[in-house]
């Protein structure tokens, strides 16, 4: 099966399609069609019906066997269309057992024999300029198109890039261009009749946007555009509506008072020639919505107009304030500066904004349990809690939460009281005025003995269901587990890295993850992994010729030259393993559990000097102990994850060791979790820690990896101590 020829015929206006086939469906389906298919557009152009032609050449083939193949050829010719111009076709021979060709059928697609109606075009742009004071857009230039023989409508578009969107556009009526003839364009169509010249009124939808031009051909002589169309995108030749900007937010802020929010400040824009409303608008980045807007007429602005010389410099000043919903509890709120084409409280159909990097977070909210006491099935608590988060929520309940049987109990509606006190130092809160609460429970004799919190509620309904914002009141818990004042207290909530030491510079002595990273680029990384002079040196190169002050020490800067990322740069610092335990009602055993487990995550990992960060990266005995630690709630002040790395803290183990806040304890009494220190032979000197899994066996970091050991063995095999972390 085959198409002998496909082919234009332009000086008969003529697609001419010949060819045959044969198909076994022709015995049930009679009707012969033959489909002109546009590939580039996916859509059927035409079909004709064909009456076969008698073809003994393809009976006398290996075709011979097919039912019709002695009635298959067929001829037909379809004619040229303005849609069919710059596309690729394609025939498509269909047997089917309808007239019109649908119902049931059978399509053989010749798609070996595709056929480009192709055109030849060429343009220019002599002029695209903008003129403010007349008010126009000018534009002219040439387009010659093969095309305009099918298309003889022309139109040149203004096309906004930045909105992505049409303008305007015009109909032109090309003229002479005996020029782009000579130029040697004369082969195409209508290159001597090919030039335009045009203007479009300057819109307020244009400002501030980049503009390009468009010229058109198509099957239509009106305005409107035709069914087909052959255009030009001038696209290196971009105009921009230029326009200048400014302002500032003097003032934005809650007035706790009235429950609004306050907004003041300036914005001057060459924007507002062609806008002259303007609007304040309240954004919720939260919701990612507008939250409200008012229109705002902008007073005088002298010294405005003395700082900058913007269009409406002497004019640019605003004040307005919102009422507070409860839709935008727990939101951050933001500041939008808008002129608009619009005179009234709504917005037109163009804008010039001005976002404000200022923000308001009506998510901030803090609380603190003065008194919480037991007095056999009698609880008594008292405390503060200021929230932004008020509004709409005039309920204040407060729950208490048994967490030894992960419930709550009970939960009362308090009246606040008066706080003044809270005013200087959590004045900017709504009810910083109003915050304090007290209230009493009874509980069930069988729960006296159990682990109680304190959770504190304001809600839109009195029983503290609907809508509500609660925060946790964590500083104090009635009998939750914990040690005795002089040895570390266990925290339940997320230890944090030292914010002061998170993203430190690097220098000679220095060692830890980083390090090891910046000699990995320098290409001498080794365990040891610390910071030498030769690095400095080799390090002062590569701020030379990244144009950095060549210091020798690795900052910010410097880290990125290596090719580094700043979120590496501060992740690596600020690792913190977190917190397996949150329940104060959990008992010794679990913050056991915790920190072997955290241990455990680093397991194969390779011994790195000075390193303490995430299980991702390699880790040193006190770096593996110092992390497994703070996964069990114990944030040791004798040594730090962060801090580890610093000159001359590579042996954290001998801080730990004489830290006082760590119980020592006999061997004979040594217990899964306890920390085991071990003496350098030969000297009286603490060399390494680890941490015990039983009697017998310990889990450490020890070059060359992070591994599973006995106790004693060959390298390490004299015990300095004993320390128990939890009592």
């Amino acid at each position: 099966m085959g198409v002998h020829f496909i082919y234009l015929d332009k000086a008969n206006n003529k697609v001419v399609v010949s060819g045959w086939h044969a198909d076994d469906a022709s015995a049930f389906m009679p009707t012969h069609l033959v489909i002109l298919y546009d590939k580039t557009a996916s859509r059927e152009l035409a079909r004709q019906i064909v009456k076969n032609a008698t073809s003994p050449d393809v009976a006398a083939s290996a075709a011979g066997k097919i039912a019709n193949s002695g009635q298959a050829r067929f001829n037909t010719s379809f004619a040229i269309t303005p849609e069919m111009v710059g596309h690729q076709m394609v025939v498509v021979s269909r047997y089917s057992d309808s007239t019109k060709g649908d119902g049931h059928y059978s399509d053989y697609w010749f798609n070996n024999n595709a056929i480009n109606f192709k055109v030849n075009q060429a343009a220019y742009l002599e002029n695209f300029k903008i003129d403010q004071a007349a008010g126009k857009v000018y534009v002219s230039g040439w387009h010659a198109d093969d095309a305009s023989m099918y298309m003889p409508g022309h139109y040149v578009i203004l096309f906004d890039r930045t909105a992505n969107r049409e303008i305007a556009h015009q109909l032109v009526k090309p003229t002479a261009s005996t020029d782009v003839v000579r130029a040697g364009y004369g082969n195409i169509a209508n290159a001597g009749q090919a030039r335009f010249n045009t203007s479009f009124d300057i819109s307020p939808e244009m400002v501030g946007h980049d503009l390009v031009v468009v010229s058109r051909y198509s099957n239509s002589t009106t305005k409107d555009y035709g069914s087909a169309n052959s255009d030009y995108w001038f696209t290196n030749n971009v105009v921009t509506f230029p326009v200048k900007q400014q302002a500032f937010l003097e003032n934005f802020s809650l007035d706790v008072t009235n429950k609004t929010v306050n907004v003041a400040g300036w914005h001057a824009d060459d924007a507002t020639v062609y806008m002259p409303g303007h609007y304040i608008i309240l954004f919720d980045k939260t919701a990612n919505k507008e939250v409200a807007h008012k229109y705002v007429p902008t007073t005088a602005s002298p010294d405005v107009l003395n700082a900058t010389h913007i269009t409406n410099a002497d004019k640019a000043r605003f004040n307005v304030s919102f009422a507070l919903t409860p839709e935008t509890l727990n939101h951050t709120l933001t500041v939008v500066s808008r002129y608009s084409n619009s005179d009234d409280e709504n917005y037109g159909t163009a804008s010039s904004d001005y976002w404000f990097n200022n923000q308001i977070d009506l998510n901030q909210q803090d609380g603190w349990l003065d008194t919480l006491s037991q007095n056999g099935t009698t609880i008594n608590v008292a405390g503060w809690h200021v929230a932004n988060s008020v509004v709409g929520l005039p309920h204040h309940v407060i729950l208490l939460w048994d967490y030894s049987r992960n419930r709550e109990v009970a939960r009362h509606e308090v009246a606040n009281t008066a706080s003044g006190d809270l005013q200087a130092s959590h004045g900017n809160y709504l009810n910083n005025q109003q915050a304090r609460f007290s209230t009493s429970f009874t509980v069930d004799p069988s729960m006296v003995h159990d682990c109680f919190g304190i959770i504190s509620r304001y809600s839109n309904q009195a029983a503290g269901e609907g809508t509500y914002s609660q925060l946790w009141l964590d500083n104090q818990y009635l009998n939750a587990y914990q040690n005795p004042s002089w040895m570390y207290q266990i925290n339940y909530k997320q230890i944090q890295a030292n914010p002061a030491e998170v993203g430190h510079n690097i220098g000679p002595g220095y060692e830890g993850v980083k390090t090891w990273f910046i000699k990995s680029k320098l290409g001498d990384a080794n365990i040891h992994n610390q910071y030498t002079y030769g690095d400095a040196y080799a390090i002062m190169n590569v701020q030379r010729s990244h144009g950095l002050p060549a210091t020798g020490w690795v900052d910010l800067a410097t880290w990125r030259a290596l090719g580094y990322s700043d979120d590496l740069w501060y992740g690596i610092d600020s690792y913190v393993q977190p917190l397996q335990v949150t329940n104060p009602a959990a008992g010794r055993q679990a913050h056991i559990e915790a920190m072997i487990n955290a241990a455990y995550q680093y397991l194969g990992k390779p011994w790195w000097a000075g390193c303490s960060s995430a299980p991702a990266w390699g880790v040193d005995c006190s770096g593996l102990v110092m992390q497994a630690l703070y996964a069990a709630g114990i944030n040791p002040t004798s040594a730090s994850s962060t801090h580890h790395g610093y000159p001359g803290n590579e042996w954290n183990s001998r801080n730990l060791f004489a830290d006082p806040h760590f119980a020592n304890i006999s061997w004979n009494d040594r217990q899964r979790g306890d920390l085991v220190f071990y003496y350098e032979p030969g000297t009286r000197t603490i060399w390494h820690v680890a941490i015990l899994l039983d009697p017998n066996t310990v889990i450490e970091s020890w070059p060359p990896s992070v591994m599973v050991q006995p106790i004693l063995n060959g390298q390490r095999n004299v015990i300095a101590g004993i320390r128990r972390v939890f009592a």
